[in-house]
């Protein structure tokens, strides 16, 4: 069989420290969890859809952001907000011959390193019948803001009672869109904010992966795979400093696409923030206005 636009790819996205002041969240008095697991195996036309949208804040309602009580550092305190939301639809035109297994867990309990607030796992194989494909689409936002707070409050660390972290506004996207008619593909994504210490680290990854059907049939259609962000952080981790300021942004974008004969698609795509207390401390009175 001939083969055309064989490719393989492999791409990891880190961005990590750099002082970065993206310090989670602790959970509220209520945990509410959401386990699906789906397995459908069949010939037909076949449609499936998730979709999560959950947003929690700290000291100021999420019905007063934004407001006056937001806007305000002196009475919103350590006042700090996330969302976060999850889509997936599949879906095929026509008729073909489907294997699709699906596991979505959703928890808005506190997480440590290697748990995630959203985990969404899918496995598909697929064989067109005529002019049929199937089109799967994956996406995930993780969005937070913040004013400033004490590092010591946040950190399990003593070493960083006397730190303290700057504003922030944080938002990262990632996601897939495919459309083949001979599939064979594993998508894996989630997200973690919410936890009782920020030593972990506010965490966003998509792992996205294509290949053959069978031995000399290729997976044929389109893939595509992206993450994109903005960040915007407050002033240096030190009380003489303005840690409401606004002293970096980063922004962020990286898309994959292929169309045709894929033999082999692999994309992993991370995005972390950690508060990191080893900053640029600056000696007293450099920097500041007289």
């Amino acid at each position: 069989m001939k083969k055309f636009g064989i490719i393989t790819l492999t791409l990891s996205l880190l961005v990590i420290g750099m002082a970065m002041a993206d310090p989670g969240i602790p959970k509220v008095n209520e945990v509410q969890g959401l386990t699906t697991s789906t397995t459908v195996i069949a010939a037909g036309n076949f449609n499936a859809a998730s979709s999560v949208d959950l947003t929690i804040s700290s000291i100021v309602p999420i019905t007063g952001i934004p407001g006056e009580d937001w806007g305000d550092p002196a009475t919103s305190g350590l006042a700090t907000i996330y969302q976060t939301v999850y889509t997936e639809d599949t879906q095929n035109s026509e008729v073909g011959f489907l294997s699709y297994d699906k596991d979505l867990d959703v928890s808005t309990g506190n997480k440590v390193s290697g748990q995630y607030n959203i985990q969404a796992v899918k496995q598909i194989t697929y064989l067109g019948v005529d002019a049929s494909s199937l089109v799967t689409n994956d996406y995930l936002l993780l969005d937070g803001a913040g004013w400033p707070g004490s590092a010591g409050e946040r950190l399990i660390c003593p070493f960083a009672a006397n730190a303290v972290y700057g504003a922030f506004c944080n938002r990262v996207e990632t996601g897939s869109v495919m459309n083949l008619k001979v599939a064979n593909l594993n998508t894996q994504m989630g997200d973690r904010f919410i936890m009782k210490a920020a030593d972990s680290g506010v965490e966003i990854f998509n792992n996205v992966a294509v290949g053959s059907y069978a031995t000399d049939l290729p997976s044929k259609g389109s893939v595509s795979a992206y993450i994109r962000g903005s960040l915007k952080e407050g002033g240096r981790m030190s009380d003489e400093m303005d840690v409401e300021g606004l002293y970096e942004t980063v922004t962020f974008s990286d898309t994959t696409g292929i169309s045709g004969d894929i033999s082999t698609f692999s994309k992993a795509m991370r995005y972390t923030s950690v508060i990191d207390t080893s900053g640029d401390h600056l000696p007293k009175g450099v920097g500041l206005p007289d």
